[in-house]
C-alpha cells in the first residue's frame, strides 16, 4: 500500500505546485504550452495512481452489493454527459475552453460552471460506493473531494485573468450548481450524443483496460 500513498502524494503535488507557480510559468512559456504540459503530467500521474490502486493490498470496509455496481453504471451516464459538455461548450470559470462564452446563452454554465469537475465528483462518489475497500475509498473518495474543492479554486484562477467588466456578466449568468439550468438549455443535443458515445466506450473498454466488467459486476 506504500506505493499507492506515494503515488497519491506525487499526484497531489503535481497539481498543487504547478498551480502555485501558474502565473510565472504562463509568463515564461505561454498559456497553451502550460496547459498542454500540465495535462500530460496530470494524465501520467493519474495513470500511475490507477496502476497502484489495482495492485495495492487493501481490505474491505463494507460488503459488495449488486445495487452498488448498478448505481455506478447508472451514475456514469450523467458524468459522461457533463464531460462532453466540458469539451464542447466554453467554461470561462473552470477547466475547459475559455473563449466563446455568451452571457445570453450560458449553456452548461447555467447548470454548473464546472461540468468536468462535477463529473469527477459523480465518478469519485460512485466508485467509492461500488468498491468499498480502503484504497478505493481513499482514492475515489479523495478524488471526488479534490474535484469539489476545485470549484472555488478554478473560479479564483479564471477570474484573475478576466477584466472587471467581463467578470460581472459571467458571474450573473452562471451557477456553481443549479438544477433549474436543465430547463434553460444547459445540455444540448450534441452534448448528449457525445456523452453517450463516451459512456459506451468507457463501459465496453473498462473490462479490457481495468480488468473489471461493470455490467458483469452489476449482474446485467
Amino acid at each position: 500500500m506504500t506505493g499507492f500513498f506515494i503515488s497519491v502524494g506525487v499526484f497531489l503535488a503535481g497539481h498543487i505546485i504547478p498551480g502555485l507557480l501558474r502565473e510565472r510559468l504562463v509568463k515564461r512559456i505561454g498559456y497553451v504550452p502550460y496547459i498542454i504540459a500540465f495535462s500530460i503530467l496530470s494524465i501520467f500521474l493519474f495513470g500511475w495512481v490507477i496502476h497502484e490502486v489495482l495492485i495495492a493490498e487493501s481490505f474491505p470496509l463494507w460488503d459488495h452489493q449488486t445495487w452498488q455496481a448498478r448505481l455506478l453504471v447508472i451514475a456514469m451516464l450523467p458524468a459522461c454527459i457533463l464531460w462532453a459538455c466540458a469539451i464542447l461548450q466554453p467554461c470561462p470559470l473552470s477547466i475547459g475552453r475559455k473563449n466563446g462564452f455568451d452571457p445570453e446563452k450560458p449553456g452548461i454554465n447555467r447548470l454548473t460552471r464546472h461540468p468536468l469537475l462535477l463529473g469527477m465528483v459523480i465518478w469519485g462518489l460512485g466508485h467509492t460506493i461500488a468498491n468499498g475497500d480502503l484504497v478505493a475509498v481513499v482514492f475515489f473518495g479523495g478524488s471526488g473531494i479534490f474535484a469539489l474543492m476545485g470549484f472555488a479554486r478554478m473560479e479564483k484562477i479564471r477570474l484573475r485573468d478576466l477584466a472587471p467588466d467581463q467578470q460581472g456578466p459571467i458571474l450573473a449568468t452562471t451557477r456553481r450548481f443549479d438544477l433549474s439550468g436543465l430547463m434553460h438549455g444547459a445540455i444540448r443535443g450534441r452534448d448528449l450524443i457525445v456523452g453517450i458515445i463516451l459512456y459506451v466506450i468507457l463501459l465496453i473498454g473498462h473490462g479490457h483496460v481495468i480488468g473489471l466488467d461493470p455490467l458483469a459486476m452489476a449482474g446485467w
